[in-house]
């Protein structure tokens, strides 16, 4: 049995926070001299779940608590707990500014309870009833009037008999509701003046009795300026008509009216040249050659089909397909069919499609770099045809190989899953001297052969004891920077020892349960 139990000892020096480095249901103690500021003479214990200490760290008492109750009872002390005496008793008490009791403080002292009406006999030792000040203001409003002001005289309202009225005179209505007084000007009747001409609309103004009046007139335009590409015209709108005329020989005018419509069909003699948009509803023939576009930036487009006859050459930079379904009856295609000399050029497909949040560019063909055929599924063609590791993924049903050759590895056809070789051992070697295995390593064959033969110890950073044999009876433990075993053995020989930390955290066998200083 261990002949001496400790719990932990804080001795870091005062905080002023609790530690934070107990563990659930373990009590720790600071000796350091107790103040108010700090959390010395406390007694500590862990609560919650630890992870890895305990969440919240509870003081249940100490010599800093118990000091407090060293006196009389009924006698208050400075810097003491309150004890009441067997009358429920005590001497007095001070909040503040305010003393309860005649001596002892430095606050206004209260010695008595008032209930006089009329406070004639009030002192600061004294404090009053709710009824006695209640009855003394009810006495003072009672007595109190307001007086108020006006343009033409002055009249005194008595606040506990009279009502303030508010009336409005002629032209003028009040009312209240809640604690809101509206106060109205009343319509009086309006008379139009004159209107002004026909071509004049009058503008209006209101007057401080509410009475609309004539200010001022705006004036109506009645003449239309019509600009041509080479003049101006202006037709009066009551008395003008506006004609549309087409030049002779480039373009012909119709106009007519039915109803309050007016209609202007506008039309083209034989031989036109336009220099803006031409839009042709109905079929166009043309049966001579024709010349769509003469400048790089002019643009040829169609909504519906296009039928070449003849062969189809496209000397532009980017020949863009936005169809459905593509049909090329050739059975080769040629890419980079004017290859000449090196370019540094990926030689291939690109394609794009969607992984569920956004589009992404996908290749496959020539690596030039490498000279392999190489598939990626996520690629940056931006800067240009060139294609870049890392490559992706890529499934197949069986591969057949010509010869047994890939690389330096040499494969002979034997079960799924397998790799083998047509004859000899296999070695597996890496040029930087580290063969990784993911998964469970399982030996099988011959019994001779399942088994796994070191020429050194297998080291304690790979994974081994770095020993050839062990001490007995003992315990293993590392060394303090890990890299070795040791041995621990009961030197003293006393039954119930035990492996704990000393305060260097270094593991030993003691007898003795310390909780540690920290």
């Amino acid at each position: 049995m261990a002949e001496l139990t400790r719990i932990k000892i804080l001795n870091t020096g005062a905080t002023t926070t609790a530690p934070a480095n107990i563990y659930t249901g373990e009590l720790a103690y600071s000796y350091v001299g107790g103040t108010q500021a700090n959390n010395g003479d406390r007694l500590y214990i862990g609560t919650g779940t630890e992870n890895p200490y305990a969440p919240t760290v509870a003081v249940i008492g100490g010599k800093y608590f118990t000091d407090m109750l060293d006196h009389a009872h009924g006698t208050a002390t400075a810097s003491s707990a309150v004890i009441l005496d067997a009358n429920k008793h005590l001497s007095d008490i001070a909040i503040g500014s305010l003393q309860l009791g005649s001596s002892g403080g430095s606050g206004q002292a209260l010695t008595s309870v008032s209930t006089s009406t009329t406070l004639a006999s009030a002192s600061n030792t004294q404090v009053a009833t709710a009824l006695a000040i209640k009855t003394y203001v009810d006495a003072q409003v009672t007595a109190q009037d307001v007086d108020i002001a006006t343009d033409s005289g002055t009249i005194a309202i008595d606040l506990d008999s009279e009502v303030l009225t508010i009336s409005g005179d002629t032209g003028i209505t009040t009312s209240g509701s809640g604690n809101q007084i509206e106060i109205d000007l009343d319509n009086t009747a309006v008379t139009p003046g004159s209107y002004g001409s026909t071509t004049a609309i009058p503008t209006f103004t209101v007057d401080q009795q509410g009475r609309l009046t004539a200010a001022g007139t705006v004036t109506v335009a009645t003449t239309l300026t019509v600009d041509g590409d080479s003049g101006t015209g202006d037709v009066a709108l009551l008395t003008d008509d506006l004609r549309i005329i087409g030049t002779s020989g480039e373009v012909n005018t119709v106009s007519s009216k039915s109803g309050t419509d007016v209609t202007v069909q506008v039309g083209l003699p034989n031989d036109v040249t336009i220099s803006n948009d031409l839009t042709v509803t109905n079929d166009l023939t043309v049966n001579g050659d024709v010349v769509l576009g003469n400048h790089t930036s002019d643009t040829v487009s169609t909504g519906g089909n296009l039928t070449v006859g003849g062969n189809l050459t496209v000397t532009g930079t980017t020949t863009q397909v936005n169809s459905t379904v593509v049909t090329v009856n050739d059975t080769m295609m040629a890419l980079a069919n004017n290859t000449s000399s090196a370019d540094s050029l990926d030689r291939g497909i690109s394609f794009k499609w969607h992984n569920g949040s956004a589009v992404k560019t996908g290749f496959f063909g020539l690596d030039i770099q490498t000279q392999r055929f190489s598939f990626t599924k996520d690629e940056d063609l931006s800067g240009g045809d060139d294609a870049s590791s890392p490559w992706s993924d890529a499934q197949f049903g069986d591969l057949y190989v010509t010869g047994a050759t890939v690389g330096n590895i040499k494969v002979g056809v034997t079960n799924d899953n397998e790799i083998d070789t047509s004859s000899g051992n296999l070695t597996i070697d890496s040029a930087g001297g580290t063969t990784t295995i993911d998964d469970i390593l399982t030996v099988t064959g011959a019994a001779s052969a399942a088994s796994l033969t070191l020429t050194t110890d297998l080291a304690v950073a790979h994974g081994g004891t770095g020993l050839s044999s062990f001490t007995g009876k003992g315990i293993v433990a590392t060394n303090a920077g890990g890299t070795a075993l040791s041995f621990l053995t009961s030197s003293l020989g006393t039954v119930g020892d035990f492996v704990q930390y000393n305060a260097s955290g270094v593991p030993v066998v003691s007898n003795i349960i310390d909780g540690g200083t920290y």
